[in-house]
C-alpha cells in the first residue's frame, strides 16, 4: 500500500530521484527544481510506500491569452518510479491531487499535455473544445478540465506554461 500526502521540504532529493528514475533523464527533475526555485510550484503531492517516495505530481500556474486571471494551473510533471508503475499509483495521485485542488484551492481549471486516453479518465477533454491551444502544437493531447462549474468560462487563446518548461528538451 501507499499513502498520498503533501511533500516535506527535506524530501526534494527523493522527489527529484523519482523523476529521474521514471523518465530516465534529468529534464523533469530539473523542471521540478526550477519550478520551485522560480516560485512557480503551485501545488504538489507525492505517494510514499514503506517510508520511500515512489511518485510525485506538480502543478504550476499557466497564463491564458484571453481571460487570464491567475486561477488556471498546468499539471506536469507526474512521475512514478519504475517498480511502482502500472499499479495504479499515478492514477491515484492524479485523482487525489485534482480532488484537493477542487476542495481547497481557488483554482478554476487545469490543463495538461499528455496521452488523451489516460487523462480523459480523470475528466479532461481536448482544450480546443474550450477555445484553448498550447504553444507546443499538442492538438488533442492538450487537454483541459474545469475544477468547478464554469471554470473554463472566459478563457480562450494560447496557454503558456511557466518559464521553466522552456528548459525541457522534448
Amino acid at each position: 500500500m501507499f499513502e498520498i500526502r503533501p511533500p516535506r521540504p527535506d524530501e526534494l532529493p527523493a522527489i527529484l530521484a523519482v523523476h529521474r528514475a521514471a523518465f530516465g533523464r534529468d529534464d523533469e527533475a530539473a523542471l521540478v527544481q526550477h519550478l520551485r526555485n522560480d516560485g512557480d510550484s503551485a501545488f504538489e503531492v507525492l505517494a510514499e510506500a514503506d517510508g520511500e517516495v515512489i511518485a510525485h505530481v506538480a502543478y504550476s500556474p499557466v497564463s491564458i491569452e484571453h481571460g487570464n486571471d491567475g486561477r488556471a494551473l498546468g499539471l506536469a510533471p507526474v512521475a512514478v518510479t519504475p517498480a511502482w508503475q502500472h499499479r495504479g499509483v499515478g492514477s491515484a495521485l492524479v485523482r487525489r491531487s485534482l480532488d484537493e485542488l477542487r476542495d481547497a484551492s481557488d483554482a478554476r481549471a487545469v490543463v495538461v499535455l499528455g496521452e488523451p486516453a489516460y487523462y480523459a479518465r480523470f475528466g479532461f477533454s481536448p482544450a480546443s473544445l474550450a477555445g484553448l491551444h498550447d504553444t507546443y502544437g499538442g492538438g488533442d493531447a492538450f487537454m483541459a478540465q474545469a475544477l468547478r462549474p464554469g471554470g473554463l468560462d472566459g478563457y480562450h487563446g494560447r496557454v503558456d506554461y511557466a518559464r521553466a518548461f522552456a528548459l525541457l528538451t522534448e
